[in-house]
This record gives C-alpha cells, structure tokens and sequence, in this order.
C-alpha cells in the first residue's frame, strides 16, 4: 500500500482485509463466493457512505428495516429535463455507468434533526441555511469493477444557474438539491444518476459503533481544536475524528488541506469496516448500519430496490479498485473579498469528458497521479 503524504506527513495504517487474511479463506468454494459477497458489499455500504448514499446492506441482504431508516429527499423531480446532460445513448461508451453526487455538511451539530444538511429524519432544506462543506462525485464504471471519488473543492469559483457566479458550494443554500444538481451537472456536463446527503456527524457516529478508528501520524500533528497529537498510532474515537477533519487554518494549504484529510480519514474508515471484524459480528454490524441510515438523506428516486440491485451488480469490486481524486484546479485567488479555488478548465473538461465516456483509468495513466490525482485504497 502506498503512503498517503499531506503537507504534515501523515499516512493511514495499513489495515488487514478479513477476505484476504489467512484466518478468513474458506476452503469451500461456495463459501468463499459468500465471503466475497459480504465484503463486496459493505465495500459498497462503505462507498455510498462516504458519499452519503445510505445503502444499508447486511451480509446477505439489504434489511427493509435499514432501507427504511433512509430519508428521501425532493430533487430530480424538480429539475426541467430539458436543461439536463442526456445519457449517453444505449450501447455507447459510459451508457452503462453511474454518477452519484454527494452534499456533505459540518453541521457541528449532535441533535437529532440531523443538522443543516436535512439528512436522516432531519429538517428540510432551508434557503440560506445549509451550504455543501464536502462536494464528492462517485463514479462508478460501467462494469461495475472500479469506482473513483473525484473531490470538487467546497470555495470552487462557477457558473451557478440563476445567479452570480459564486462558490460552488453555495448552490445548496441557494436552491437546496435541485440547484446543488443543476450546478454540478452545468459544471461538469454530466448526467448525475442520484443524490446523497450526510452530515459528518453521521461518519462520528459510524466511527463510534466501529470501535474507533486507526490512523497513524508520522510527526505531530494539530487538531482543530488545537489539541496536538504525537506522532505514531492513534484510534481516534467519533469526537475526535471530527476535530481531525475539521482543521484547515493551519494547514498549509488550508482547504486542499482538509481535503487530504478528509479523504484519507474516509480511506482508514472504509478499510476498518472491512478489517475489524463488522462482517461476521451481527451486532457491531446492526449499529453500522443503525449508524449510517439514521445520518442519510437519498434522492427521491434512489429506492430500496435500486440500491440492493446496484451492490449485486459491484459483487466485483475490490478496494484496490477505488480511487480518491481532486478535480484539477489552479489554486486559489480573489474575487472581491473572497478567496477562492479556480479550477483548471482545460484539465477539468478533459476529466468530464473521460468520466462521460467512462475512461476515467485511461485519463490518470495521460495525465500522471500527484498528491490529489488518484490515490487508491489498498
């Protein structure tokens, strides 16, 4: 496994798969395809999670008590079809693949309502309320067999339909989902399939019913609330992996910054779900999935069915297969008194467009991996 590097040194542990381990092979064949099921889809559970979809898998199957705990929230319904990307025709390059938006919020908030973000059993959209802290994309082959998470920096300058231009992130407390779609989808030129919502109060609560989560600093390192931790492993209850992901002012490079933390603390929380025994612990698995579906809001149209038929269809995916990005920028700069990301139109155009055709493999290996382009989960 590769070291993942921020501007303080930091890696993630390498953490065991339960399939892989000696301990976890099975010596009849068909137990080993179950094994493999499991894994595969709470490798999706963990997937959608992280971008807030709320699939809520047990080993075997999908529970309608979980399914049920996941609210749905207006937001395609609401969208003219006609201003929206077409799908690219039946049989044509990407025809098969599958864009899922995630709006994730730090609410700081521990209450039932679910925050700002309307997730879970929470409040509705609010104009001027809630705004998206963490913008992913999920793109998922059409094979099925690879999955790439492509971060939009949160202060990205655009183009937001109906308005000034403005962060990107401010589409959501403008219109609530629809805008926050409509504005991805005229950024990127991208057909989003479905919406997902969380507060990273929701991933606090994941990392509590996992029993924590392991990562391993290599010089010391500065929480958000000042607290420093020293260098080597650390378990990092729900607490305190908020505060871990909250700190940007002290970065170096700020937002970028908390972005690498972001991802890297999502990379150690999909690996510990798979390594820390949730797969055959009925119980610690019940308050994973308790965890994650009381945190999470879907779009109206992403149903139950749907959910259970996309994990069946990933039954081969592998973790090596996942791949966290950042959209190409230029760095940041003024507009009036405010700083913002500028993108790399060029690079970026060239990004959508390998996402649009489904070769988004083909445009890492053109365009070279770096800190923010495609670091994998191993």
């Amino acid at each position: 496994m590769s070291d993942y590097r921020t501007d303080e040194g930091l890696r993630s542990i390498r953490m065991r798969e339960e399939e892989d381990s000696p301990g976890g092979r099975r010596s009849a064949g068909h137990r080993r395809r179950s094994s493999r099921t499991k894994t595969t889809l709470l490798i999706l559970l963990s997937l959608v999670l992280i971008l807030g979809g709320g699939v809520a898998l047990t080993g075997y199957l999908l529970s309608e008590k979980f399914g049920n705990q996941v609210s749905r929230v207006p937001a395609f319904s609401q969208l003219p079809e006609a201003l929206r990307p077409k799908k690219p025709a039946k049989g044509a390059p990407g025809a098969n693949a599958m864009n899922i938006l995630l709006a994730g919020s730090d609410a700081r908030t521990d209450d039932a309502s679910g925050g700002t973000t309307g997730a879970g059993k929470g409040k509705a959209w609010e104009r001027g309320g809630q705004r998206s802290d963490t913008i992913m994309l999920l793109h998922i082959t059409g094979d099925r067999k690879a999955a790439y998470l492509i971060s939009i920096p949160r202060d990205s300058w655009v183009s937001i339909p109906g308005h000034k231009p403005n962060k990107i992130n401010a589409a959501y407390s403008f219109g609530g989902p629809p805008l926050y779609i409509q504005t991805v989808e005229k950024l990127t030129g991208l057909r989003i399939d479905h919406l997902a919502v969380i507060d990273w109060t929701g991933f606090k609560a994941l990392t509590d019913a996992l029993g924590g989560v392991q990562l391993t600093f290599q010089q010391e390192t500065r929480f958000a609330s000042g607290k420093m931790y020293a260098a080597g492993q650390h378990t990092l209850s729900g607490e305190e992996a908020l505060d871990y992901v909250r700190e940007r002012h002290h970065l170096r490079n700020g937002d970028f910054g908390r972005i690498q933390r972001q991802q890297n603390f999502l990379r150690a929380l999909m690996r510990q779900t798979l390594s820390n025994g949730t797969l055959t612990n009925p119980l610690k698995l019940g308050r994973a999935l308790d965890a994650i579906t009381h945190n999470l809001s879907v779009d109206e149209e992403f149903s139950t069915g749907q959910m259970r038929s996309l994990a069946l269809e990933m039954k081969d995916l592998r973790q090596h297969n996942v791949t966290f990005m950042t959209a190409p920028h230029k760095g940041t700069g003024m507009e009036g008194s405010q700083s913002v990301v500028f993108l790399d139109k060029a690079k970026d155009d060239t990004l959508w467009k390998a996402i649009r055709d489904d070769q988004v493999g083909e445009w890492l290996k053109a365009n070279g991996q770096d800190e923010v382009l495609g670091e994998r989960v191993r």
